[in-house]
């Protein structure tokens, strides 16, 4: 039903495993990688062991209710967990949307936007998705590059969360299947 596993050149999307929060945790409680994410600083030890539990539950649970969701991203080469990268359902919008957050280790590498076109091949055609979301922080240029390497649209600000988010949006049609995907298993 859905896929467990994606491999791209230098990556590899999974489901997240229970063991995985540990990693996860430490990018959640990182204040750079966390500067434009709620609350805009990196969590406390024990909140960001908390979220990474959550979440890892949360993305796994929506893999069963709607047949997409967040994968876990490790390198190909050494099994590393490098961040999060797919597709969740955000009822306030009533969209879908593509996310992602990676170690600040690897920024600069094009790893997002190589793990971003898998996820988007997966919703736009394995999913069955005609339109999807990303939202930024306003400031969040970098991220806002990703997207537009990944086809997306700004569409303008609007508050969601108790914060103004910057929103980008990408029709089916305007999606250029050009991922390099290696397999989907």
């Amino acid at each position: 039903m859905s896929s467990q596993r994606i491999e791209t050149e230098r990556l590899v999307l999974r489901r997240f495993a229970c063991g995985d929060w540990e990693t996860l945790a430490r990018f959640y409680a990182d204040d750079t990688v966390m500067r434009h994410m709620l609350p805009g600083r990196g969590l406390p030890r024990a909140e960001a062991a908390e979220r990474a539990k959550s979440n890892i539950h949360n993305f796994n649970d929506h893999w069963e209710r709607r047949g997409y969701g967040v994968w876990a991203v490790e390198d190909r080469a050494s099994g590393r967990l490098l961040g999060q990268c797919g597709l969740r359902w955000i009822a306030e919008a009533e969209q879908t949307e593509l996310l992602y957050l990676f170690a600040k280790t690897v920024w600069g590498r094009g790893l997002a936007t190589e793990a971003g076109q898998a996820a988007l091949r997966y919703g736009f055609e394995s999913g069955g998705l005609d339109k999807l979301i990303a939202l930024t922080a306003p400031d969040n240029k970098a991220s806002q590059r990703v997207l537009g390497k990944l086809g997306f649209r700004y569409d303008g600000e609007a508050p969601l969360w108790e914060r103004i988010v910057s929103w980008f949006a990408l029709p089916r049609e305007a999606w250029q299947a050009d991922a390099p995907i290696i397999s989907m298993k």
